[in-house]
């Protein structure tokens, strides 16, 4: 049972594998493409396995290196080539031609208006008496309290090894396309109910609109996000559009986004860049990695800035040592760097601030102001009574 839930959790996400691009006609998947009930995609598919739910639209051509299933009163607007076996439910509707080099499986009212070619077995059954054949002998087995025979049948009727041996080594995140029920996608817009993770270095054209938006490295996405909650935009990305959200927008390391942002709060990372304008009625903040700050500047009494480093003695020498300096050679410190201001030598007597001098009072100011005045004057008293 937590299998099960696990499974619809997951399906309830738009979860775009790595590499995948959606261009404008055609989205191409390295894995498996698995589409919910009642979507309407209007872009062509390739992929490896394609699976789609019911009632499903998909108005481009669909390319399957391997099986392709599709439920009951899907559409298929075009042409379908499928690798290995194909699998039609029940009053399906191609309009193009299908082409399957394995085995076709089909259900009762299907239509494939453009003909199909299969170079393997083709079955056309109804699974309605199917069903109900097992329930009469269930129940028959059941009135006779066979009970192992039962489940032994079962077992064999429902085993499906070959489908599970398939899909084995396959993380759903990594390697499959998921489209939850009842999405969109157009040219124009890709709109979900669920959130949205869309992995590495991945190409998607289109206006996104979902409840939560995150985003992994090297994303260029075409358009602009309209999101319920949280926007998290991974490290080097690039956004050619605006970024709407009524949660908290976080822009990573070394991506731009050319539009404007307009959310609660916005965070953005080192290197991180905006051409638009910035709405964030609670604030916008600027992180930057602690390894990164700039060396703190000090000013020595000659006017230089010295660069603070901290280096580690080794254990045979002490701070009271001094090194001695090869004669005839003048070596200069690594990190000085020199202000390109020359020292004002008269800054003490317009009373400026120089390094390595302490500050006077206003009192010890005028002292000296009187001090220099009764020096003056007693000179000149002095030469009169000499004359």
């Amino acid at each position: 049972m937590s299998n099960i839930s696990e499974s619809e959790e997951i399906l309830k996400y738009f979860l775009v594998p790595d590499n995948t691009k959606i261009e404008a006609n055609i989205i191409t998947v390295e894995g498996d493409v698995v589409v919910g009930n009642h979507s309407n995609i209007e872009y062509s598919l390739i992929g490896d396995t394609v699976i789609m739910g019911e009632g499903v639209a998909v108005s481009g051509d669909i390319a399957a290196s391997s099986d392709i299933r599709i439920d009951m009163w899907s559409k298929l607007g075009n042409r379908v080539e499928v690798g290995g076996n194909a699998y039609l439910g029940e009053f399906v509707t191609i309009d193009g031609k299908l082409l399957v080099q394995g085995d076709l499986d089909v259900g009762k009212e299907v239509k494939i208006r453009g003909g199909f070619e299969a170079k393997g077995w083709i079955v056309v059954r109804n699974p309605i008496p199917v069903i109900i054949f097992l329930f009469l002998y269930i129940k028959e087995m059941m009135r006779l309290g066979k009970g192992e025979e039962i489940e032994k049948a079962v077992e064999e009727l429902f085993d499906d090894s070959e489908d599970i041996q398939s899909f084995e080594g396959k993380e759903p995140a990594e390697k499959v396309l998921i489209i939850p029920a009842g999405s969109k996608l157009s040219h124009d817009t890709i709109e979900v109910d669920g959130e949205t993770v869309i992995g590495n270095n991945c190409l998607l054209t289109g206006n996104i609109r979902a409840q939560a938006v995150t985003t992994g490295e090297k994303l260029t996405l075409k358009g602009s996000i309209y999101s319920e909650g949280k926007i998290f935009i991974g490290e080097n990305n690039t956004v050619y559009g605006n970024l709407y959200s009524k949660g908290d927008v976080q822009i990573g390391r070394n991506s731009r986004v050319f539009g404007g942002i307009k959310s609660n709060s916005v965070l953005l990372l080192e290197n991180a860049r905006v051409d638009g304008t910035i709405k964030a009625p609670s604030g916008v903040s600027f992180l930057r990695d602690a390894a990164e700050m700039p060396v703190l500047a000090e000013v020595n009494a000659l006017g230089k800035l010295i660069m603070s480093e901290t280096h580690e003695l080794p254990e045979n020498e002490t701070k009271d040592e001094t090194k001695i300096e090869p004669q005839g050679e003048t070596v200069k410190p690594l990190n000085l760097i020199e202000i390109g201001l020359p020292l004002d030598l008269n800054a003490k007597a317009r009373n400026i601030f120089v390094p390595g001098r302490k500050r006077r009072t206003a009192r010890t100011r005028a002292l000296e102001r009187t001090t220099r005045f009764t020096g003056s004057r007693t000179y000149r008293k002095e030469q009169k009574s000499g004359e």
